[in-house]
């Protein structure tokens, strides 16, 4: 059959995938939540960056996991999250009530003003309604973005609701919660210490064989894949399915518009462009979740790597963070630090040197090149100077030749760096790097904060002598009038 030019795309972005014949992979991660819940097991934490498939994989759970004395009720947090805790229970209780189809007379849903005077009535009096509707079976809680409530207008009530969560799901012995937060785990500690000892697994990337069946089956009656075309999808991907998602949707369109439905390497190499295009929601996640430091040497390793092609140079290939070792933008110390740091959230490679996802760092190259990001640290730094001369020049009975040094110094990080030029100076910079390497692990900036603080208590000093010698100058002052005024006396007396 020929595929008709207004054929739908078969390919999903922006949602999650709730058809189970577009689901594909995650076998391991299934397996895991339903041999917890045989074991009995009343927390499961589900956690992994964000678009990885989290979601997806929670509407999964209720269809492929066939436990015959568990229902399962999912909630969406993430819409709650500036909502106050009786609207979110509120809201949670209607949503127990639809999705387990029980009709409204047959439950009591607890109000927000009946919230706000019992502040426990939702696990006191709703669950055990449901428990009753249910008979045997036990309810299964899947809280989906359970870190979107981590909020500061929240604060304590939610810290209060997460314990009392904790409280209530061991004392209800039909009550199991899910939970899928999405966060390294480096960043869910505040959960891990209110659920402490729960059962933790990683929604990863997808393995060869769940990548090769995402790329094909969807569109297994319009597109023919060549082998080459499935590498170079999974290479620009790295297994992540959302980026996968990306790039066949786009494959499709351009199929689709020039009724062309064999796809080659080179079909997909055209595609990267609009790819980024459709992708921007999902890499502002990326983008977002880094410190200003992060994204300096997340946008450094990116364009290191274009050098390195560009130029065979496999030193800089190897240790890519030498394109900002020689310039004075931050310590070597800490540049590892930050590099290891991307490592373990899964932004760079396992050796540190590369992109994880080939697509990103393209991304990163047209929408974060270097030398911005290196700008916006300039920026910061002139902030920070100038908060250090507003502090000296408020500090009283100190010469204003004191800010001489602090107004000499507040020059420019990059200005007198290639990399505030265009980017093909880049070329020449890196052999210029290369040659000298420095040895010391301070930056010229941390050595002016240590300069000024010693400044800073010099001038203390310098005042407070200042005053003293003031106050003995005037002593003596008085000391000579006096003894003029005797001397005055005595003759005054003698005549």
């Amino acid at each position: 059959m020929i595929p008709l030019p207004s054929q739908r795309n078969p390919y999903i972005i922006g949602r999650p995938i709730s058809e189970p014949e577009l689901f594909f992979g995650r076998e391991e991660e299934l397996s895991f939540i339903e041999e917890n819940l045989k074991r009995g097991e009343k927390v499961i934490l589900v956690h992994g960056q964000r678009r990885i498939g989290k979601s997806s994989l929670l509407h999964k759970i209720s269809k492929c996991i066939k436990l015959d004395k568990f229902a399962f009720v999912t909630f969406d947090l993430e819409h709650y999250s500036q909502e106050k805790i009786e609207y979110l229970l509120e809201n949670l209780a209607e949503t127990v009530i639809e999705q387990l189809e029980i009709t409204p007379d047959k439950v009591v849903i607890p109000r927000v003003p009946q919230i706000k005077e019992q502040k426990d009535i939702f696990y006191t009096k709703f669950l055990h309604q449901i428990y009753e509707y249910l008979k045997a079976t036990n309810l299964v809680l899947l809280l989906d973005e359970f870190d979107a409530l981590n909020d500061k207008n929240i604060g304590a009530t939610l810290e209060s609701l997460f314990k009392q969560l904790n409280h209530v799901v061991y004392q209800h012995k039909r009550l199991f919660v899910i939970i899928f937060s999405g966060r390294q785990t480096t960043d869910i500690s505040n959960l891990i210490e209110i659920f402490q000892n729960v059962p933790i697994v990683e929604v990863g990337l997808l393995d060869d064989e769940s990548i090769k069946q995402l790329i094909i089956k969807p569109a297994a009656n319009s597109l023919k894949y060549e082998p080459q075309a499935i590498q170079a999808i999974t290479n620009l991907s790295a297994g992540h399915p959302y980026f996968i998602q990306v790039l066949c949707f786009a494959i499709f369109n351009r199929a689709r518009e020039l009724e062309k439905w064999q796809v080659t390497e080179e079909d997909v190499e055209t595609i990267v462009d609009k790819a980024i295009e459709l992708a921007e929601a999902g890499f502002a996640w990326y983008w977002e979740a880094l410190s200003v430091t992060e994204k300096i040497v997340f946008s450094a390793v990116a364009e290191a790597q274009r050098i390195a092609v560009k130029k065979n140079d496999q030193e800089l290939e190897e240790d890519p963070l030498t394109l900002l070792e020689g310039n004075d933008v931050l310590s070597r110390y800490l540049l590892d630090e930050l590099a290891r740091e991307l490592t373990y959230k899964g932004f760079l490679n396992e050796q540190g040197n590369k992109i994880r996802i080939e697509l990103v760092r393209r991304w990163l190259l047209q929408r974060h090149p270097l030398w911005d990001e290196m700008r916006e640290l300039e920026k910061l730094d002139q902030q920070k100077f100038d908060q250090t001369s507003k502090t000296l020049n408020q500090t009283p009975q100190i010469s204003n030749i004191r800010n001489e040094p602090i107004r000499q110094q507040q020059s420019s990080i990059i200005e007198n760096s290639d990399l505030n030029h265009h980017p093909q100076s880049f070329n020449h910079h890196v052999s210029a790097v290369k040659t000298a390497k420095p040895k010391n692990y301070f930056t010229k900036r941390e050595v002016w904060l240590v300069a000024g603080i010693i400044l800073l208590g010099a001038a203390a000093i310098a005042s407070f002598m200042i005053m003293i010698y003031s106050s003995r100058q005037s002593d003596r002052q008085d000391e000579a009038q006096n003894l003029i005024s005797i001397a005055i006396s005595s003759n005054s007396a003698e005549c």
